[in-house]
């Protein structure tokens, strides 16, 4: 738990002196001076996948979600931001998300909950926290919008507990009812690379298509990222409805085999 509000309060940090990644850069950027600013926004994610346990004698696959964030999601914190000179870039997102309990599947490996036969009542829970921090260069930039090449490295501490009852049935009848709350944490750190950018739709550049897609490794096999939506550009920032899509895929006996997060998101973005 000290390693989730370590990465929030650095996050906040960065976040001060940060710009939203949906902020267009002008002509008027390539002056030498930085342009900030802070994005706070509402990302409404459903969140599903499997986590890995291990419990005495052998493990279990759970399926957690889809969670329902109108039903169960408890806590939320979110916030993004950007530092931008000429054509370079930094940018942060930082997000806490802790969902309650929630019915589960499990696929046994062995244990309490197999070889035999096994009626299972089980719930997960999750929790975690995510901190994305990376930079970009303009690569390309006409009167249309922009197209940024990014580089970065995420951060996912997650935490799923498992509570379960399970009754095992043998030839002789019911046997044990054991009763299991185990909890266990992940640390993941990915780098990533990609593009993001935007496109103007209209001649005046007010309204705008956001864009951003990344891939990346490293504790996880695989994660990507992708977003898009619609903006529109005012003199004090801008207001976006995107649609954004944040995917893990694990290995081995890692708590995080799969995790998908994806749904809309309503970001606010303060220039200054």
């Amino acid at each position: 738990m000290r390693g989730y509000c370590g990465c929030i309060a650095a996050l906040t940090f960065v976040a001060t002196f940060a710009q939203a990644s949906d902020a267009a850069p002008t002509r008027s950027d390539a002056d030498d001076h930085w342009q900030f600013v802070v994005a706070p926004y509402l990302w409404l994610p459903s969140v599903d996948g499997t986590m890995r346990f291990s419990l005495p004698g052998g493990g279990a696959d759970a399926s957690t979600g889809p969670y329902d964030y109108l039903q169960n999601l408890k806590f939320a914190f979110m916030i993004q931001g950007e530092a931008r000179k000429g054509d370079w870039s930094l940018f942060a997102d930082g997000i806490y998300l802790n969902f309650g309990r929630h019915e589960s599947a499990v696929n046994a490996t062995n244990g309490l909950f197999g070889p035999r036969e096994t009626q299972k009542s089980v719930e997960t829970s999750f929790r975690g926290t995510l901190v994305e921090i990376g930079g970009g260069r303009t690569m390309i930039r006409q009167s249309w919008g922009y197209v940024d090449a990014i580089v970065g490295m995420r951060y996912l501490g997650a935490k799923g507990t498992l509570d379960a009852t399970a009754v095992s049935t043998t030839s002789a009848g019911v046997g044990a009812n054991p009763q299991l709350d185990v909890s266990q944490v992940q640390n993941i750190f990915d780098g990533f690379a990609g593009v993001r950018g935007r496109v103007s739709i209209t001649g005046d550049g007010r309204w705008y298509v956001p864009f951003y897609l990344d891939l990346g490794a490293g504790t996880s096999k695989f994660t990507w990222q992708a977003m898009t939506g619609v903006g529109y550009a005012l003199k004090w920032g801008d207001v976006s409805l995107a649609y954004r899509y944040l995917a893990f895929y694990g290995s081995g006996d890692q708590l995080v085999q799969t995790l998908r997060f994806s749904g809309p998101s309503l970001n606010v973005i303060f220039r200054f």
